[in-house]
């Protein structure tokens, strides 16, 4: 944690804990516990970048253990659509036609739309508040997510459902985004 991050207003410091509970659930790992394997049973049959994916996504789980280990996420009360989210992408691994689904879900939905901008307003507020660890981290995980969306883009085989699909979930994102509208709002 940056030596500075108590001097920060408590409505930056909660929402940046809220924004980063987004990206490492802390108090739910165990209800998505099914997802770690899941991912990396996917990897082996996709190949190419799939496994190094996994392996970021599990060090930006990391980053944010480590910095908030003073102030745990576990107390970080997340949205149901966030919840609905991440319930649907354990049912998507388990569906026929999965990478579209999981490409559609994870890298279109919360890679390319949520996590872009969650990472859009860590990495400003970071840097207007000073919290210089916090920020190089945050710099970190948007080069690995900018690879993560590309990566989706190139799983997807049937690109008509796929935008279908998009249609349908993006809802979802609108409302895991106002649902947390009073958190976020004061970081800009």
């Amino acid at each position: 944690m940056d030596s500075n991050w108590r001097s920060a207003p408590v409505e930056i410091r909660e929402g940046i804990r809220y924004l980063s509970a987004h990206f490492y659930p802390e108090g739910m790992m165990s209800r998505w516990s099914e997802l770690k394997k899941l991912s990396f049973n996917a990897a082996k049959m996709i190949k190419l970048y799939s496994l190094q994916q996994v392996i970021e996504e599990l060090e930006h789980f990391d980053f944010f253990k480590e910095y908030f280990k003073e102030e745990p996420l576990k107390d970080v009360k997340l949205p149901p659509s966030y919840v609905e989210l991440f319930d649907g992408l354990i049912q998507d691994f388990k569906t026929a036609n999965w990478k579209d689904n999981v490409a559609t879900r994870f890298h279109m939905i919360t890679e390319g739309v949520l996590a872009t901008v969650g990472l859009k307003i860590l990495n400003e507020t970071s840097k207007n508040y000073g919290l210089n660890k916090f920020n190089e981290g945050i710099r970190t995980i948007i080069e690995d997510e900018a690879r993560h969306v590309n990566f989706g883009f190139s799983l997807i085989e049937n690109k008509e459902y796929a935008i279908k699909r998009i249609e349908e979930l993006f809802p979802l994102a609108v409302r895991i985004v106002k649902e947390g509208k009073e958190k976020i709002e004061p970081m800009g």
